[in-house]
């Protein structure tokens, strides 16, 4: 195969980077991730595989956070240029695990039966990486392009969303070799294809099982999504406004089946919900619970001692406080400024909801017979806060936030579609909560059973049927990742071994 010219790999690179980019929310074509590598791999051979990364790399990233220029200049108090310069940094830093990963890739003979597998580990390795550097931003990772192909999405309940990932870039790179080596796919392609076919044949049964299950203790459950935005949220003088809407939907729930927990959004009440100072504002929401005999788990703001925390607060079915999880993972930039020194000019954004102190610890809430696990916002996107609550002993997770600040760009449709990976990494139903949507429920198989529109006030009652089985993931996490770092360790030292031997 004669050598591309240099104009060609920033093409291969844009079109691997746009079909990832088609993949995901939005545009939601998954199809398309099952190919979208395939043309950087097929250009591997050139000299500088790390343009070829850059490239897709740059597409990729904007297609993930391109929304963020809004939310700086409307919520950081930034200009166009700054919001601009911003989020382009980071976009470039998601763009050099692309770049890492084809400079590494590179090196490795394509026509080796190892390639497709060594490939593969090191995606989900990178994958991994970005879920802990600089606190972690694992947003909307490759897997997450498949939470609409529940057959294949299942393969999550056994190795997490960087499996899903694993097995996507696995055949990418399968298909790359039976092109470029066709005389020898059975060799090079086969395991891959074996692979997948296996991968979709639990999928399959999964769904079955899941799907034929009817558990008779359903748990009655009410979702009040508010849609107060996120410009008057934190305006004191909306505080009245905020509470009377509040209590006027959860109203509308009563009659009908008694309410096993009313759900309100994060920070849906931002005020220091135990301060005396904002009785007022505390008591009418307490009442609720006695008038309709439902718990409520309430989004508001405690302050212990000068630190303030973005908290969950469950009342029992008389108004009083019984128990509460806080937001342990918090949002860099909106709930806490990192290297203050460097990143002083977007505290406007902190200024906007304020700088938070973190949870110490989770902690799964008892709900009579049954246990609740509650991560907040930004934590759904880290697999293993989840998978801990599960650990804990949480039998239905409770997903709160508040997509209001992104608009309705494609954010919270990224949000919402890694909630779905959740659910069936732990097998657990996944109760949604967002402010201004989308709310809605989850099955434990990844199906959507109700999702919310966008900005619309609204409440409504769903019926949900907690779970105690433990799936493979939760029970041993990310072995995957172990088995891919300890397969590229030796087939690198083999590789070492026989460059050495041959001199």
């Amino acid at each position: 195969m004669p050598r591309p010219g240099l104009g060609l790999i920033p093409v291969a690179g844009l079109l691997s980077g746009g079909l990832f980019a088609l993949s995901i929310p939005r545009f939601d074509l998954y199809p398309l991730a099952w190919v979208c590598l395939v043309p950087g791999f097929l250009l591997l051979s050139h000299d500088r595989p790390w343009l070829l990364g850059l490239s897709a790399g740059l597409v990729a990233g904007l297609s993930r956070i391109y929304w963020q220029v809004e939310t700086l200049q409307l919520y950081g108090d930034l200009s166009l240029s700054a919001s601009l310069i911003t989020t382009g940094a980071l976009i470039l830093y998601l763009a050099l695990y692309w770049a890492l990963f084809f400079w590494v890739c590179a090196r490795w003979r394509l026509d080796s039966p190892h390639f497709a597998w060594k490939a593969a580990s090191l995606w989900a390795l990178l994958e991994w990486a970005q879920s802990w550097i600089i606190t972690g931003f694992p947003w909307e990772l490759l897997g997450y392009s498949q939470y609409l192909n529940l057959p294949l999405a299942q393969t999550a309940s056994l190795t997490g969303v960087y499996g899903l990932s694993f097995l996507l870039v696995l055949l990418n790179a399968a298909l790359a070799q039976l092109l470029l080596h066709r005389r020898s796919w059975l060799r090079l392609s086969g395991p891959a294809l074996l692979c997948l076919g296996l991968a979709l044949g639990w999928g399959y049964y999964r769904l079955s099982v899941l799907d034929g299950e009817h558990d008779p203790h359903l748990l009655q459950i009410g979702l009040v999504q508010g849609s107060i935005p996120q410009g008057e949220k934190w305006k004191g003088d909306q505080l009245a406004m905020t509470t009377e809407r509040y209590v006027e939907l959860t109203r509308s729930l009563a009659g009908g089946d008694p309410l096993d927990l009313i759900v309100f959004p994060e920070t849906c009440l931002p005020f220091y919900f135990l301060d005396s100072r904002y009785a007022q504002y505390r008591e009418p929401i307490a009442a609720l619970a006695s008038q309709l005999r439902a718990p409520l788990l309430v989004g508001s703001l405690d302050n212990e001692e000068g630190d303030i925390y973005n908290r969950a607060f469950l009342l029992d079915d008389q108004g009083q406080v019984v128990g509460h999880a806080d937001k342990v993972h918090l949002v860099p930039f909106g709930e806490y400024l990192p290297l203050p020194w460097f990143f002083q000019y977007l505290e406007g954004l902190t200024a906007e909801s304020g700088i938070f102190a973190p949870g110490a610890s989770r902690q799964a809430l008892p709900l009579g017979t049954t246990r609740l696990g509650v991560f907040i916002c930004y934590e759904s996107i880290f697999p293993e806060i989840s998978r801990t609550l599960v650990r804990l002993g949480a039998q239905l997770l409770i997903n709160t936030t508040n997509d209001a600040w992104f608009g309705r760009s494609a954010a919270p449709y990224q949000h919402f579609s890694m909630c779905v990976l959740r659910a069936i990494e732990t097998g657990r139903p996944v109760v949604r909560i967002a402010n201004t949507g989308i709310s809605g429920l989850i099955a434990p198989s990844g199906r959507i059973l109700v999702a919310t529109p966008l900005f619309e006030p609204l409440a409504l009652r769903l019926e949900v049927a907690p779970r105690t089985e433990e799936t493979f993931y939760v029970r041993y996490g990310d072995l995957l990742l172990w088995l891919s770092g300890l397969f590229l360790a030796l087939t690198t030292t083999l590789s070492l071994h026989r460059t050495r031997a041959g001199k």
